[in-house]
């Protein structure tokens, strides 16, 4: 684990902020941690202060799907940001709906914890993972897909185009 830990934390309720914070000073390292209530604000810091640049991202599952997607399409475009993994923070049973939020690039789930022992726990191994973060694939213009389409599908019907050479028996 590092000696020294930065991470922006974006959750709008002031008790799970205490909690996150006093679980990070139980790990005993060198850590800063920004808080946001909310996407947009969030983003806004972070195009603002452009000399910031977390280790983390946790994003809290009370935030809107939606909203937490778009931050996600946001930051990955940010190419300082681009690399960071980015986990949701959600109670138990809201770590299961975590399928559209893998889909927009979550790296993982942090679950939130009733004790802050617990959650120093949950901190230090994902401060201990190794994450990757999935490069999006390169946009492809709209008209090189139409034309591999045409071109596969008259390889696949070449068969049927073709004129036999004689119709009677």
């Amino acid at each position: 684990m590092k000696k020294k830990i930065t991470s922006l934390l974006i959750d709008a309720k002031p008790d799970q902020r205490i909690q996150f914070y006093l679980s990070l000073d139980l790990l005993q390292v060198n850590r800063a941690c920004v808080c946001q209530d909310n996407t947009f604000d969030a983003l806004a810091y972070l195009k603002q202060h452009s000399d910031f640049i977390p280790d983390y991202i946790f994003i809290s599952a009370d935030l809107p799907v939606e909203h937490a997607t778009a931050f996600m399409k946001h930051v990955r475009k940010i190419s300082r940001l681009a690399d960071i993994p980015v986990l949701h923070f959600a109670a138990p049973g809201e770590a299961l709906a975590l399928a559209p939020l893998t889909a927009a690039g979550f790296n993982g789930c942090l679950l939130k914890q009733r004790d802050i022992y617990t959650l120093r726990d949950a901190l230090r191994m994902i401060f201990e993972q190794t994450f990757t973060v999935e490069k999006a694939p390169a946009p492809v213009s709209p008209l090189s897909n139409v034309a591999v389409l045409i071109k596969e599908m008259l390889q696949r019907h070449q068969v049927l185009l073709e004129a036999p050479h004689r119709l009677s028996a």
